[in-house]
């Protein structure tokens, strides 16, 4: 498994690659396909086609699966252990999702995109502005350019 996509899962009780797991899509994809690669080469399914199945709350279970499948490979009280730390992974990811989404429901997150729309807008402005100013300003007139 480490040779294939650089993931000990026996180092699963740092905490540090759950939380890689829980971030990481593509590196999670690459672990599950590591770990069912021996059916899905039996099944003839490549890594890019089991990694486009594997979206939406599929994703999250296969997730989910694996760290109970980790977890069943030790005894109880090592197993106690990493479920919960499992679920505290879980609880920190939906709190940051929840807060990220009461962001931006915010009526300050509207005050900042108009705020930074107008600015985009007035910038745009400026710069035509001085494209219309400079056009009759260039230091070398016609008369300073020598006669072939």
């Amino acid at each position: 498994m480490k040779n294939l996509v650089g993931v000990n899962l026996l180092e699963v009780f740092d905490g540090e690659l759950l939380a890689r797991l829980a971030d990481d899509p593509v590196l999670l994809v690459n672990t599950l396909y590591a770990v069912c690669r021996p059916q899905a080469e039996e099944r003839g399914i490549s890594d890019e086609t089991f990694g486009e199945l594997l979206v939406g709350d599929a994703i999250e279970a296969a997730a989910a699966a694996l760290v109970r499948g980790i977890a069943d490979f030790f005894p109880k009280d090592r197993r106690t252990v990493l479920m919960r730390l499992w679920a505290a992974t879980q609880k920190t990811r939906s709190e940051a999702i929840r807060m990220a989404t009461a962001k931006l429901d915010s009526p300050l997150i509207d005050e900042a995109i108009k705020k930074a729309v107008q600015q985009s807008s007035d910038e745009i402005d400026r710069r035509l502005r001085s494209f219309g100013d400079s056009s009759g300003s260039s230091p070398e007139s016609s008369a300073s350019i020598p006669d072939p």
